[in-house]
């Protein structure tokens, strides 16, 4: 729900959606257990334990905010991304249109960007290992649980947790036989397949393994059939096809020190994100952005990922105090991302890029816990060595370069009808046009009627009559009849069809421009090319310890010092045109070789007081500060010897209070409150600077002040009922640096505020155990209050798009059969059953150029059925 109005109406408004978010958590609740798990056999709730703090605890009793999703949630929702478990832990968001440039959403703050130079606001850990931000979005296969942790944690996880931490926790092999078969079809001829074994193999070593599948077409068809993709596949609008591996191997070397070696892969290669057109010049004219039919024209299009990671753990028992782990991993990917970026089939708009990688890091880390009644301290040190290879490729064709030198023409040719308008009239102001033209006349007028009655502007400069008349026009026409040998004879649109190139290329010469050329270049492709190279370095050293001052009230503190280097290039070669057509020179970026290098370093640290006030109730309060490495916009080269600087790291420091809680056994609350400053907030914005002809992505730093509240309800109705409900109210004020906006007007420096915006997710999970098996129904209510039109420069072609501002409203259904023996499970399933549509994003780098904005929209409903065989 967007908000317009103030003051009385805003409260009241905000009202009624509490009201109506109480009303569903009695209609609609989880298997999904955000802290703690249902035991149905006692009516009561089972509390898990996690490792959010360095340490195994009970969630319930850990000070600060995580949410818990466990395996079971997974099973239940059927998710297999982030993207499909955020709706379920407030304050938190993925955004997954790019499975190789999602981004984490951490209580508004988010940083998804295509730079290799930089760095997420939020970390994610696989199996103990920071993952960068191209490996962040991995398929969930035997998964033990997913920690996500709020606020900054800096202290414990070091860099790049400014805002939080996704801590996912793949399943340890284990000394039983077990496995799985389990097979989903689908909406979109959804096609999912999934396995695991684990085996003893003595009685002290364990394998286990597992694989997971998952194909979908698209439901957005491309009938888009340039000639350049004629032996290339063309990928529907939406489709998927990502598999996933791991085998981890377990060996108990003695009572007390264990070692795990794992390996994962992953292989992604499906569509890439999709361009729905929404201009004129879009399939069925953009006139709406949920037709099943679409034209995207980039040429080999693809999304891919070829990644793999290889980790060994040990663990050692000293005595019942102390005890030590070391993780040493090594992770390599490639990706593509070649995407459309215009839209449409029109070749004289025709512009895609593409996002390559080739990188890998190394990480280590060593920590030690010592325990006793009074102490629970960890310290350790961590280290790692990330080296990043980036290809950005701008790719236009002939004919799309060709309309951008029409553009430039144009507006040369004007600027010559005012010089001569000025000179004839002895002044270029009102006032001289008025005394020639009379008192409602304007100068700027005055050109545009005459540009206009000379038939300008051209709209493209291969329409032969338009071109003919352009040249008749500037007085180009009698010398260009002589030059062919027809000296004397006008010179028409047939005269310029029959010459080929010659009319161009000699306007070419007399002018000195070689961007303008003659059709027979249509379909060639005019490439730019932005390498970069990076060399990073973290290094972390930290302590943290809980004391014990009475039975019920504790006291933590913890410091943590980090250090970054990194060192970064970019190479700017000649466009790859230039090898057709010698002297053009680059459209969009500048011939550079350069290279620069900087380091941060900064001290966080955390201040926790925690008191029970009985066993089932417990409050705290906390104070802690996180860090983001500062970095490099790899669009954007900057030169230290000028004074140009990398842009700034970014510090959080955040003030919060909790309340945990499990009632009677039966009813489960957290609940917190808090206050985050960020500042030097990364924000990756499309500008167009004033020497650019085209907007591309690059980045500004803001401060912010968050404001917030985040509800966990979990009610125990009775043995086979739970209830519940998560939600989070939010506020932001934003201190805004001036920058140049996509359409390259400058937008001065300001200071504003995100109205208070609210989201809940109503939850049920209700089962009963029959002769015949076990029956369960799961059923949740997503409401996402669209928070759009507070977005900085909104364009007024993202203000055309009312669905740009809707809001979600998404039901989603599982029902379930388990057997008695439970060795075989079923289940029927339906997402968004009222088939909501929604625009997940409007954007277009050449929107201000070639007036071609696009959107990407959801799926819409989809249904499916799981099939499960344990052994």
């Amino acid at each position: 729900m967007t908000l317009i109005t103030k003051g009385h109406n805003t409260i009241k408004t905000k009202k009624c959606l509490i009201a109506q978010a109480l009303w569903f958590a009695f209609f609609y609740s989880p298997t999904i257990l955000y802290a703690v798990e249902q035991d149905t056999q006692k009516n009561e709730f089972e509390i898990i334990e996690v490792t959010s703090q360095k340490r195994v605890q009970n969630v319930m009793k850990v000070p600060i905010t995580v949410g818990i999703i466990s395996a079971d949630t997974l099973e239940e929702s059927s998710s297999i991304l982030l993207g499909d478990i955020d709706k379920f832990i407030p304050g938190f968001d993925f955004g997954d249109s790019s499975m190789t440039q999602a981004g984490i959403s951490m209580r508004g703050v988010s940083s998804p960007n295509i730079s290799s130079g930089g760095d997420p606001s939020s970390a994610t850990f696989y199996d103990g290992v920071y993952m960068p931000r191209a490996a962040q979005n991995v398929l969930f296969s035997d998964i033990e649980r997913i920690e996500v942790l709020k606020g900054p944690q800096g202290t414990l996880f070091g860099r790049n947790a400014a805002m939080g931490v996704v801590n996912i926790i793949p399943r340890k092999p284990i000394d039983d036989f077990e496995g799985f078969v389990k097979a989903s079809w689908g909406t979109d001829s959804l096609a999912r397949y999934e396995g695991m074994v684990n085996v003893p193999l003595s009685q002290n070593i364990f394998l286990r393994a597992n694989m997971l599948s998952n194909s979908q077409d698209g439901f957005v068809k491309n009938i888009s059939k340039p000639e350049w993709n004629q032996n290339s596949k063309i990928w529907d609008l939406g489709a998927r096809h990502h598999n996933a591996a791991r085998v981890a191997l377990l060996w108990e070397m003695s009572a007390a020190t264990q070692f795990q070696f794992s390996v994962d892969l992953d292989d992604l290669e499906q569509a890439p994100p999709m361009a729905i057109g929404l201009s004129q010049y879009a399939y069925n004219g953009g006139k709406t952005p949920f037709s099943d039919q679409t034209e995207n024209d980039v040429r080999h299009g693809v999304e891919s990922r070829d990644m793999y990671g290889v980790t060994a753990k040990l663990d050692h028992q000293f005595n019942d105090e102390l005890s030590l782990k070391y993780l040493l991993s090594y992770r390599d990917w490639e990706t593509i991302n070649r995407q459309d970026d215009d839209g449409t089939a029109d070749i004289t708009r025709s512009f895609s890029t593409s996002n390559n990688e080739d990188s890998s890091i190394l990480y280590t880390e060593l920590q030690l816990n010592y325990v006793n009644n009074k102490f629970n301290a960890v310290a350790g040190f961590s280290y790692s060595k990330e080296d990043v290879a980036q290809q950005t490729e701008l790719n236009f064709t002939a004919d799309t370069v060709t309309r951008l030198t029409t553009g430039g023409l144009n507006n040369v040719i004007r600027g010559s009808f005012a010089q001569e308008l000025a000179a004839n009239l002895g002044g270029n102001t009102d006032a001289h046009a008025q005394a020639a033209f009379g008192p409602e006349a304007t100068f700027d007028g005055v050109v545009d009627s005459l540009y206009k009655a000379s038939g300008f502007p051209l709209d493209h400069i291969w329409n032969s009559n338009e071109w003919a008349g352009a040249l008749n026009a500037l007085g180009f026409a009698g010398t260009i009849m002589e030059a062919i040998g027809m000296g004397g004879l006008p010179l028409s649109g047939d005269v310029v069809l029959a010459t080929g190139d010659l009319t161009y290329d000699i306007v070419s010469q007399q002018l000195g421009i070689a961007e303008i050329f003659g059709p027979s270049f249509s379909g060639q492709f005019w490439q730019e090319n932005i390498i970069n190279s990076g060399d990073f370095t973290n290094w972390g050293v930290y302590f943290d310890m809980d004391y014990e001052l009475t039975e019920q009230w504790h006291i933590l503190g913890g410091v943590r010092y980090s250090k970054d280097s990194k060192d970064f290039s970019w190479t700017i070669p000649e466009t790859s045109f230039a090898a057709l057509r010698p002297g053009v020179g680059n459209q969009l970026f500048p011939m550079v070789d350069i290279t620069a290098s900087d380091s941060w370093s900064k001290v966080t640290g955390r201040l926790v007081t925690n008191y029970q006030l009985s066993d089932e109730q417990m409050v705290f309060a906390s104070y802690s500060t996180g860090y983001k490495s500062g970095g490099f916009d790899s669009l954007v080269p900057i030169n230290q010897a000028a004074g140009e600087k990398a842009f700034e790291p970014e510090d959080s420091a955040n003030l919060e209070f909790g309340y945990k809680a499990v009632l009677n056994k039966t009813l489960s609350a957290n609940i917190s409150i808090y206050n985050t400053q960020l500042d030097n907030f990364q924000v990756s914005i499309d500008s167009k600077q004033p020497d650019s002809p085209a907007a591309v992505p690059s980045i500004i730093n803001e401060n912010r002040k968050i404001r917030g509240l985040e509800i966990d309800l979990r009610w125990l109705a009775t043995a086979e009922l739970t209830l519940g409900i998560v939600s989070d109210f939010r506020k932001t004020d934003v201190e805004r640096p001036a920058f140049y906006d996509a359409d390259g007007e400058l937008k001065a420096a300001q200071n504003s505020s995100f109205d208070a915006s609210m989201n809940y997710t109503a939850m049920l999970d209700w089962s009963h155990d029959f002769d015949f098996g076990l029956i369960g129904l799961h059923a949740d209510y997503v409401y996402v209050e669209n928070t759009n039109d507070q977005s900085a420069g909104l364009t007024d072609f993202q203000l055309a798009v009312k669905e740009y501002f809707k809001n979600k409203n998404d039901i989603n259904l599982r029902f379930s059969w388990t057997s008695s023996s439970e060795s075989l499970e079923a289940g029927l399933w339906v997402r968004n059953l009222t088939d909501e549509r929604y625009i997940d994003g409007i954007g277009g780098l050449t929107a201000n150029i070639l007036g071609t904005p696009f959107g990407r929209i959801n799926r819409g409903r989809e249904l499916g059925l799981d099939l499960k065989y344990n052994f």
